[in-house]
C-alpha cells in the first residue's frame, strides 16, 4: 500500500483495531471483573446473571469479531493488490490476514474450547430456573463440576480469546504503522 493510504484503507485499519481491541476488552472485562462479582452471588443467582452475561456478550461478539476480520481480510486484499507482479504474498498481506483470523477465530474456540463448559452452565442454570420458590440447592456431591467451578472454568479459558484478540490488534497496529 502507499504511504498515502486512501480513506477505505484508513477507515477498514480503524474498523479492524478499534473492534478486536473493544471486544479484547470486553472480554478481559468478563474474566476479571464481572466472573468475579458473579461468584459472590448464590448459585441461582450467579446461574442467572452468567447466562445473562454470555447470551449479551455473544449478541456484541459474533458481529464485533466479523467487522474486525472483515476488515482486516480487506486489507490483506488490499495489500496484496498494490504490487499485482507479485507472485509471493507481502508481509503485510500475512499480517493482516493473521489478524483477521486471530479474530474470527474467537468463535471457533468458542465452540470447540469453551462449548462443553458452556453446555454444562446452561444446564445447571435451566435446572435451576426449574426450582420452586423454597426448594434447596445442593451442590454437594457434585465434585468438581459444581457451578463456582465450571465458572470459574468459564473465565479462564475466556482469557485464551483475549489473548487471540490482543495478539490480532496488536498485530494489526504494527502492521498499519509499519506501512
Amino acid at each position: 500500500m502507499s504511504t498515502e493510504a486512501s480513506v477505505p484503507i484508513r477507515l477498514a485499519q480503524t474498523l479492524g483495531i478499534t473492534s478486536s481491541l473493544m471486544l479484547g476488552g470486553l472480554s478481559l472485562g468478563f474474566s476479571s471483573f464481572t466472573v468475579p462479582r458473579l461468584m459472590e452471588s448464590p448459585t441461582p443467582l450467579m446461574l442467572r446473571q452468567w447466562k445473562k452475561m454470555y447470551i449479551a456478550g455473544r449478541n456484541v461478539a459474533i458481529p464485533t469479531a466479523l467487522l474486525s476480520s472483515l476488515s482486516y481480510f480487506y486489507l490483506a486484499y488490499r495489500s496484496h493488490n498494490s504490487n499485482p507482479f507479485s507472485s509471493s504474498l507481502s508481509s503485510s498481506t500475512t499480517a493482516y490476514a493473521l489478524s483477521g483470523l486471530l479474530t474470527i477465530g474467537i468463535v471457533p474456540v468458542t465452540i470447540i474450547v469453551l462449548g462443553s463448559t458452556n453446555k454444562k452452565l446452561e444446564r445447571k442454570e435451566e435446572e435451576m430456573r426449574s426450582l420452586k420458590d423454597g426448594d434447596e440447592v445442593v451442590q454437594v456431591g457434585l465434585g468438581e463440576e459444581n457451578a463456582h467451578v465450571l465458572i470459574d472454568r468459564w473465565a479462564t479459558l475466556n482469557l485464551g480469546r483475549v489473548v487471540m484478540l490482543v495478539a490480532a490488534s496488536i498485530v494489526g497496529i504494527w502492521t498499519s504503522v509499519s506501512n
